[in-house]
């Protein structure tokens, strides 16, 4: 076994572990989080509207509320958690409420685009623009911490500002808003954005799930 192996099982060892019960209500309210109800749906039109409404006013304090009800942060650790106990039906479950989530705003973006003429790209709008590798870190982190929030319940207030920090709302706003004024740059640097964000919550949230010793 190398060096780098066994350095990383002494970490295990140290790191918390769920019991079998705490690994079932996990699964149960994880199971929950992918479900794509009715609730779920309007969450999204209503979080898509803040961020568009705050990106277009360049209002941080509105798109940051936007961030903070937003519901896809469930769906998608959901996600993580199936990858490490190769739970195929959730993964599909998680991504496809996913997918209409991101869907939903996608839409709702447009319209606020589209009822919004004379468009200049707000400072709000070009920081979702400008994608690097920084907001890839942060995203991964943000997976992380969620994940570790979800499955111990003493920390379970720390998912606000996990919402915060893995930001992804606002660049779902930014890919319509831009789409519907012909700014396919900006667009297509948010929906990069968007994209590297939702892998790296997942596979970040896989990686805590798989040391919190969920697949066993």
């Amino acid at each position: 076994m190398s060096i780098g192996k066994i350095s990383f099982n002494k970490f295990l060892g140290v790191f918390p572990t769920l019991e079998r019960d705490e690994r079932l209500d996990l699964v149960q309210q994880l199971e929950q989080s992918a479900q794509g109800n009715i609730d779920f749906i309007m969450m999204m039109v209503l979080s898509t509207s803040l961020a568009s409404l705050g990106l277009l006013a360049d209002s941080t304090a509105v798109v940051i509320g936007a961030m903070l009800v937003a519901p896809l942060m469930g769906p998608l650790v959901a996600a993580g958690h199936s990858l490490v106990q190769a739970n195929l039906s959730l993964f599909r479950r998680s991504m496809g409420v996913a997918g209409i989530g991101l869907g939903i705003g996608f839409a709702a973006s447009l319209i606020f685009g589209a009822l919004n003429p004379g468009f200049e790209p707000t400072l709000e709008i070009e920081a979702r623009g400008t994608p690097d590798l920084l907001d890839l870190g942060i995203a991964f982190f943000s997976g992380m911490t969620a994940a570790y929030a979800t499955g111990r319940s003493n920390v379970m207030t720390t998912i606000a500002g996990v919402a915060i920090a893995a930001a992804l709302v606002p660049p779902l706003a930014v890919v319509g808003i831009a789409l519907t004024h012909g700014s396919p740059l900006i667009s297509g640097n948010a929906a990069i954005l968007l994209i590297t964000n939702l892998v790296a919550i997942i596979l970040g949230a896989a990686l805590v799930f798989r040391m919190l010793k969920v697949h066993v």
